[in-house]
């Protein structure tokens, strides 16, 4: 029986903790935009963009080839600036029985810049499916990306 594990992490952004998580909870389209190179596009399929049991399906450019996932909101904490979502459908899943992402920014002292903590949690189909590092790399590298975008405009 496969178990629960878990990849956490952080990259310091020098944004505001609150534009970023109303860009990823209330405003994914404009992660399209300020990250088109990755995130070519992104689509509501049902729901509301800003509310728990919406789900979107997002273009990706991951590791050079295209591919997709389809994402459920399963959780938003306004109050501690908190996204659970879990990806339903999407190549992802060929390696994983299922597959959470938490994001979490957290402010820093001088509230225009933030830590974003985020992590997944996944079960694998079985003990020879891959770790997901490369899903994990590809989130890094957009928190990173959409940080430095939302920085430099206003």
């Amino acid at each position: 029986m496969a178990k629960i594990q878990k990849m956490d992490g952080k990259v310091e952004l020098n944004c505001s903790a609150e534009k970023v998580f109303e860009t990823l909870r209330a405003n994914q389209p404009n992660v399209s935009q300020l990250c088109s190179d990755a995130v070519p596009g992104v689509t509501l399929h049902q729901g509301d963009w800003h509310c728990a049991g919406s789900t979107f399906k997002w273009d990706l450019n991951m590791g050079g080839k295209p591919t997709y996932v389809v994402e459920r909101t399963d959780a938003i904490d306004v109050e501690n600036m908190k996204i659970t979502r879990s990806i339903i459908d999407g190549e992802l899943l060929t390696h994983y029985k299922s597959l959470k992402t938490h994001f979490q920014p957290i402010p820093k002292g001088n509230g225009k810049s933030c830590v974003m903590t985020y992590s997944l949690e996944y079960e694998k189909i079985d003990e020879n499916a891959p770790e997901p590092h490369e899903f994990y790399n590809f989130c890094h590298g957009v928190f990173k990306k959409l940080g430095h975008q939302l920085s430099t405009h206003n």
